[in-house]
């Protein structure tokens, strides 16, 4: 068996595109949330055509009627992965009153069958991450900022996103040298696993990685 080999850009890792081709279910999920007018996650509001929320630190919309979510603040085109994070919050946000309490934080082989879906073409994309900063952390840390990020403990260099409370995304790096070569980790809280399901998990793994590497 040949090495999967990891496409130039982690978003090209996957078989749809367009954010039509999301589950229509979650779609429709995302309708009836509009109609409840009850929102889970803080800083989500209902407009009067769909829900804005934050993301990345800047507004969207979605729209389920024309199965659109539109950037309020830039104008650019979301991706599909971004996409299915996105729905996959409102998802749960129709399906729960509260959010999970948090559980410690994991890597994503400790997840409920994570050991065995995190493997082949879904490995995680922090792969990616350190082969692209291996002898550069600082300038891992400083892309890593400038998205919205704030400094943290873990690796020589790492940096925590914090979408909503109660949802944060560790990324820990350690540049190479002459023992080892570089590395780098994604940490959450294991309630991740609550939140979504392990392909959506890796999606916004690939998601982080293409936003840090500067790819969008």
């Amino acid at each position: 068996m040949t090495e999967f080999e990891w496409p130039a850009d982690p978003e090209d890792n996957r078989q749809y595109c367009r954010l039509e081709q999301l589950n229509p279910g979650w779609w429709q999920q995302a309708a009836e949330l509009i109609s409840r007018k009850e929102l889970v996650f803080p800083h989500m509001r209902i407009a009067a055509d769909g829900i804005e929320l934050p993301w990345w630190g800047k507004m969207v919309r979605v729209v389920p009627a024309s199965r659109q979510i539109i950037p309020l603040e830039e104008s650019r085109q979301l991706s599909y992965q971004e996409g299915l994070v996105i729905l996959g919050l409102l998802k749960y946000a129709s399906e729960h009153q509260s959010l999970p309490p948090a559980q410690g934080l994991v890597t994503a082989g400790h997840l409920k069958g994570g050991a065995t879906f995190f493997r082949g073409p879904h490995v995680m994309a922090s792969v990616l991450i350190a082969r692209h900063y291996a002898r550069d952390g600082r300038a891992f840390l400083d892309r890593g900022l400038a998205l919205g990020g704030m400094p943290s403990s873990y690796g020589e260099f790492g940096v925590e996103f914090s979408w909503f409370p109660g949802l944060s995304w560790i990324v820990a790096l350690w540049e190479e040298d002459d023992e080892f070569e570089a590395r780098a980790e994604y940490l959450f809280d294991r309630n991740i696993e609550t939140l979504f399901a392990l392909d959506v998990v890796w999606a916004l793994g690939n998601v982080v990685a293409r936003k840090i590497m500067g790819s969008t």
